[in-house]
């Protein structure tokens, strides 16, 4: 019989699992010969349908939307002038993004493609593009092909510099400041439904011209290249990589916790609890690296459980405003349920407002019940250090806040991919006629912070800036993690790696083993609470 705290472990992993880039639409696409899957055109009143489903969903739900009449606002207007001919599905889709991204400038409200649905349906060029930090946008290729080299840097793309590329991505994709813009999947720049929308492609809609600026015997030279979209191979079922490992590293006093995403299961206690319980019982270790650099976000309750191991004192977190709404009840049933409500209401919180404020203060003694206490280990005293960037996002990017607000440890990178307060809590729907998944914020977290002047920050900045330059890339070298290497190293040898099994994300688990509880009740209200933090 399952237990009030296993019944909360399987309705959080049926919500945090994905991330921001990775969506569900079962959507089917029917194959058109000679027929670029994004360009299959809709029609006026298929994307007049698609477009009301999604402004009806956004004025009963979204948090941002609240006090807006949304037909009114020009960006609607807009959009809703653009639906009267038909459009190629991938041109309504950036439509639609650029609409809420004039909007409400949020980059958890969107819509997006399946991931997997593109990369089975979708062409691309056999390309690594990503970007460069500096004071202009550069585009760098990280991969060996046919017709680009590791190292190379875009020059000209279809005709179009870097930073008209980054012009574009700026009035399409939405976002709350660059650092977001700049840590985009690889995937998206080589697409075609991107290719296609920024004009990149030749006029054959089947290859792409760029100029490449590649190392020659006299310094950089320019290479013009023609590269053909092609769909991916299939070349099986690829193994799922673990999303959390750690290795430690003797010679250096060091101990890496990689966590690639904010999944709440028992894989990610069983990995938490072997590392720790690994560095506590080796003496050589004074500094943990928390890697954050890949992490997307899902549920901040793994940043409650990590820090257990570092402090068991209150401490400051964010406050929560949360819209209700039925569809709210509908998709996250727990926050409704009246032993939550009671339990809220106990606390003092006014349920009867249509948006509900949950202060942090409560927050941090609440999550620490759920995550538990982390048996008779020592508190680690040792250096901690968080490894940053612009992937780092939503919950990740509130677990990185935490830890620089409460002065736990050192942030190493670049900056964070969210503003430091932001929207989050989503809904998921599937946009009609379409194979569009839309996002949906329903609530805002607020950090606390006695600095004044964080409502002008953009983003968590790392306390050591550290960006991969292209010479990081040409060498192969992680310039963020050999930075704290280099200052932990030791004459000593030895390395230790664990990880758990891949998985699929999904967990039936119960971990209840893992953590104390304090009374059926107690912990169904708790964990309640807690969904609020799913913020992906």
């Amino acid at each position: 019989m399952l237990t009030h705290f296993s019944t909360f472990i399987l309705i959080i992993g049926s919500l945090l699992f994905g991330s921001p880039f990775t969506t569900t639409s079962a959507f089917a696409q029917e194959q058109e010969d000679g027929l670029l899957a994004s360009v299959r055109v809709l029609t006026a009143d298929e994307q007049q349908e698609a477009l009301d489903f999604i402004l009806n969903k956004t004025q009963e739900s979204g948090y941002s939307a609240i006090g807006l009449d949304l037909e009114t606002e020009p960006a609607v207007i807009l959009m809703r002038d653009s639906t009267s001919v038909p459009t190629s599905r991938f041109a309504f889709s950036f439509g639609l993004n650029r609409m809420l991204q004039d909007l409400f400038a949020d980059a958890h409200s969107r819509v997006e493609v399946d991931a997997i649905l593109a990369e089975a349906t979708y062409a691309s060029l056999n390309l690594c593009l990503s970007w460069l930090h500096g004071e202009e946008p550069r585009i760098i290729n990280s991969c060996e092909t046919d017709s680009a080299q590791v190292g190379d840097l875009v020059t000209s793309m279809g005709g179009r510099t870097p930073a008209d590329i980054f012009a574009m991505l700026q009035e399409t994709i939405p976002h709350e400041q660059d650092f977001f813009l700049l840590a985009l999947p690889q995937p998206w720049l080589v697409r075609e439904d991107f290719l296609s929308y920024f004009g990149l492609l030749n006029d054959d809609s089947a290859s792409v011209d760029l100029i490449l600026a590649r190392d020659g015997e006299q310094g950089l030279k320019d290479v013009s290249v023609s590269i053909p979209l092609a769909l991916a191979p299939t070349d099986g079922i690829k193994p799922i990589p673990s999303f959390v490992s750690f290795e430690v590293q003797n010679e250096t006093s060091t101990a890496v916790f990689k966590l690639d995403a904010c999944i709440f299961n028992a894989e990610y206690m069983a990995v938490l609890e072997d590392f720790w319980s690994t560095v506590d019982a080796n003496e050589n270790v004074d500094t943990v690296v928390l890697d954050l650099r890949e992490n997307r976000g899902g549920d901040f309750t793994v940043a409650t459980a990590f820090l257990q191991y570092i402090t068991r004192d209150p401490y400051t977190l964010f406050d929560i405003k949360q819209r209700q709404s039925d569809e709210l009840c509908n998709q996250i049933p727990t926050l409704c349920d009246p032993q939550t409500v009671g339990f809220l209401q106990s606390l003092g919180i006014d349920m009867s407002n249509e948006v509900m404020d949950l202060p942090g203060s409560a927050m941090s003694i609440f999550l620490s019940q759920v995550a538990g206490s982390p048996s008779s280990l020592d508190l680690f005293n040792g250096t901690l250090y968080v490894l940053t960037s612009g992937v780092t996002f939503s919950s990740a990017h509130l677990f990185a806040a935490v830890i620089k607000r409460n002065n736990f440890g050192t942030l190493v990178g670049t900056p964070t991919g969210n503003t430091p307060s932001f929207g989050g809590n989503l809904l998921q729907f599937s946009v009609p006629n379409t194979d569009l998944s839309y996002y949906l914020t329903t609530s805002r977290s607020e950090l606390n912070s006695t600095d004044v002047n964080d409502e002008d920050l953009d983003a968590i900045y790392p306390d050591i800036l550290v960006p991969t330059t292209r010479e990081d890339i040409l060498a192969g070298r992680d310039a963020q993690l050999e930075y704290v290497l280099e200052m932990n190293t030791l004459n000593t040898n030895g390395t230790t790696t664990s990880t758990m099994p891949p998985t699929s994300g999904h967990s039936d688990d119960d971990i209840s083993g893992a953590h104390s509880t304090n009374g059926g009740g107690v912990l169904f209200a708790l964990y309640s609470i807690s969904m609020l933090m799913i913020v992906f």
